[in-house]
Parts: structure tokens; sequence; C-alpha cells
């Protein structure tokens, strides 16, 4: 018969932790209250390919989505991981409770989660012989999970949807009309992008049985995207430059929405930790028109050598208008083994070929990813030392983006690896925590036709606190 080993020898660590995070709601309010910035802080991207469409997308992850290949469509807690909030898929919401056996076998416990995750971005960009290099860390989301009963679940929070950043500089010569005459005025134009569209949203999943959920998502977006043109002379002194910035605010709402259904595959009445599960899911954004206002500004220079000085304003025009976003879908398959093994399999895409931005197409190609993720947790009952509670996880991810430039379709593929660290007693009636960390190695992109390749290292870690709100007091 298999016994628990003492606590102090596997939680002294877990102990000093806990005591940190025993001030639940005041370290909501507090992360909540930096997170107030999101908007205005995000710099997260010096990508060039960050000019087309809305900007570079970002994965709706978790730091525990990322470390499994970007899977989680078909994903839940339950009481073998209760210290994670899956954005992938909103019927996800609905697993907040965590069961807890009484005598009669039917007791329960909710258990609320607040998450908040970090993103270290390391990029190589290399092209014919030239590299550059790029470091942005930034807040990546924060994310609240509320059950309500075993029937409700409530999910909000903010998180990223693109960022645009890029400095292109490129030279050359003006040209020069007189027949004969060789082009010798040296011309420099320099091309930046800043911004990004964030969203804010509000879920909720539904359990109608035990074995099925469904639930959605209403998100507000809102940001600008910012694309600036110099062109100018270099390094003639009395030349005559131009300006030209596009600037694009959007402040919209859309939804999302998804649903999941358990399996159990087979079980063993004396050995639950041999019993096989499946979960299935699927996620759909329905294609939607974002309202969005469009302003540009035009102008010529004056250049002494030193400074700048606006000659005439070519263009100053603001419009209000629409941009298109496609269909987004996804389909996953998780598989379960006791409490111990978790295989993730996800397939997504996005009809790009759709995107519409003010009347206008651009040549975006239909995008899809496949991502698969294992997640193993050596001993979490009865664990020998503390390092048989911790969650390994390995994955990967394959997949096409959005762009096909000089019919060469640029393909995103990485491999990610992951730990999650519980903090807290193994009592689940105290305050358990989880620190969640990740790394994902890739690239994006290829150096053929004159393109840019895209070598990039991302560390991302997360902090999850989970506590029982709104519980019924049994004594006053």
């Amino acid at each position: 018969m298999k016994t628990k080993a003492p606590l102090h020898r596997l939680t002294d660590f877990s102990k000093i932790m806990n005591r940190a995070f025993n001030s639940f709601p005041v370290l909501v309010f507090l992360v909540s209250l930096f997170g107030a910035g999101f908007a205005s802080a995000q710099s997260s991207d010096i990508s060039p390919y960050s000019r087309y469409g809305i900007g570079d997308l970002q994965d709706q992850s978790s730091v525990f989505n990322s470390s499994m290949g970007g899977t989680g469509i078909a994903y839940h807690n339950d009481e073998s991981t209760p210290f994670v909030i899956n954005l992938k898929n909103p019927a996800s919401y609905a697993y907040g409770f965590m069961p807890i056996q009484d005598s009669a076998g039917t007791g329960g416990l909710k258990m609320s989660a607040f998450e908040a995750g970090v993103v270290d971005n390391i990029l190589s960009l290399s092209t014919q012989g030239q590299t550059a290099n790029s470091n942005n860390a930034f807040l990546s989301y924060i994310a609240i999970n509320i059950p309500v009963n075993r029937h409700f679940g409530i999910g909000l929070g903010i998180a990223p949807v693109s960022t645009e950043g890029y400095n292109i500089t490129t030279n050359g010569y003006i040209h020069n009309t007189t027949p004969g005459q060789a082009d010798t005025t040296p011309l420099q134009t320099q091309y930046q992008g800043l911004g990004g569209i964030n969203k804010v949203f509000l879920g909720l999943a539904y359990a109608p049985c035990k074995n099925f959920s469904i639930g959605a998502n209403l998100n507000y977006l809102f940001g600008n995207l910012t694309n600036e043109e110099d062109i100018y002379l270099y390094p003639n002194a009395a030349g005559l430059n131009s300006l030209k910035i596009e600037n694009v605010g959007i402040h919209a709402f859309d939804a999302d929405f998804g649903m999941m259904y358990n399996i159990t595959l087979k079980k063993y009445k004396d050995h639950p930790e041999k019993n096989w599960y499946a979960t299935i899911g699927a996620t759909i954004a329905p294609s939607v028109n974002l309202a969005a206002g469009y302003n540009l500004f035009s102008s010529s220079q004056y250049s002494n050598g030193t400074s700048n000085y606006t000659i005439d304003t070519i263009q100053d025009s603001s419009a209000n208008g629409k941009i298109r976003i496609p269909l987004v879908y996804g389909v996953g398959i998780t598989i379960k083994k006791g409490d111990r093994l978790t295989i993730s399999i996800d397939r997504s895409g996005q009809n790009w070929s759709q995107y519409n931005y003010f009347g206008q197409t651009e040549n975006l190609t239909n995008s899809y990813q496949w991502g698969v993720g294992i997640q193993y947790v050596p001993n979490k009952d009865f664990p020998k030392s503390y390092f048989q509670r911790l969650q390994y996880r390995i994955g990967a991810s394959y997949g096409q983006s959005s762009l096909d430039l000089y019919n060469t379709p640029l393909v995103n593929e990485y491999i990610s690896l992951g730990v999650g660290v519980p903090i807290g007693l193994l009592n689940p009636l105290g305050h358990p925590a989880m620190i969640n960390l990740g790394l994902q190695i890739g690239k994006l992109g290829t150096t053929s036709n004159n393109l840019i390749q895209q070598n990039y290292v991302k560390l991302l870690a997360s902090f999850t606190f989970d506590d029982h709100w709104f519980d019924k007091r049994k004594f006053q």
C-alpha cells in the first residue's frame, strides 16, 4: 500500500512561497493595475513582415499552451492540473470546479484562478549575408477564470491580437531623365511601423452535462497601427524630401465560440491512474467587419543638412471605414492517461484571402497551423521528491503564414519546452499557485528570393494563483 511521503520533506520550499501568495486579492489588484498600461506599453515586434495585414498576429495562447506546441483547443482543467487558464477555447472556463471527495463522494471546490504572462522575444533577421538582432520583453496577457458552479464558468482578461514594429532603410539613386547621363543623386527611403491591436474579452461557458461544454467570448478590440515613409536626398544638403504617415485606429467588437466533449476510453475501477480519457474540441471566430478610422498625412520638406522644415502639406485627410477580418477555425483532440500523461494535437486555419482593408484587398493567402504537445507529471499524489510534482512539457508546431511573397509561401515552425512548477501545500484547500516556464525556438520565412528569415527564441513565464472566491461561509 502506498503512503504519502512526509509533507515537510516535500513542501518546505512550497510553504515559504505560499506565504507570499496568501494575499491573493491584493496581488490581483496590483498586477491588474500594472496591466492598465497594456496597450501603450506593447512593443513586442521588430519584424518587417508585420507591415502586412493588421500586423504580426499573436497566437492566443497562455504559457501552458505555448509550451505544448500551441495546442489547447481540446484541453481543460481537471484534478490533475488545476492551475491553468486555457485561452484557446472558451468552453474550458466551465472546468474550474475542482472535485474534492467527501463522505458522500459529492464534494467540490470552486477554484478561481488569476494568471499573468510575460514574453521575451529574441529575434535574428537575416537576408543575403546581412543580419540584424532585436530583443523585446512585454506583458503578454492577463486572465481570470471564475467558476460560478458546476455548470457555469466565467473568463475575462486582456491579450494582444497583433503587433507592428519595423524599421527598414533602402538606398538608391534618383533616375536621371537626361539620355546618356548616369543616376548619381543618392536617395534614401526609410519605412517605419509601430503599434498593435489588443483585446479585452469577457467569456461565459456552460456545461449542461458532465461530458460536454460550450463557451463564447465577447471581445472588444482596440489599438492603432502607424506606418511612416520618409524619402529624402542623402547626404545632399538643400534636398527636397517627402514625408507620408498613415494611421489606422480600431475600436470594435467581435466574438469567438468553442465546444468540448469528453470521452472515457478505458476505465480501471481499482487503478484510476491507468484510466484513458479523450477530449474533442472545436473553435470558430466568424468573419467580422471591424470599424476603423483612417488618417493620411503627407508633406514635402526642405532639409539644410541638419534640420527638416515643412514646405507644403500635400494631403491631410481622415475617413471611417471597415477592415474585414476573415473566419478563424480550429479543431483538436487531447488524450490523457490518468493524471500523468497528456497528449494534445491541434489544427487551426484562417481564410486570409477574404481580408479587406478599407475596400482594398492585399495579396494574402489562407494560413494554417498544426501543433502537438505532450505533458508528463511523474507522481503528483505520492511524490518521493518535489521534482515529481513538476509538469514537464514538450511540443512542436508547423504551418504556413498568411504571407506569400514572390510566389514563396512563408512557413512558421518551432519546437517548444516547458515546465509547470507548483507552489503551495499539496492540500488544495490552501492557496495553490503555479509558475509556468516555457521556451520556443523557431523560424519564419526564408532567405530565398531576397526574402528575410526570422529566427526567434521566445522565453515565456506565467504566474497562476488559485483561491476560493464566492464560497458561502458556513460560520459568520
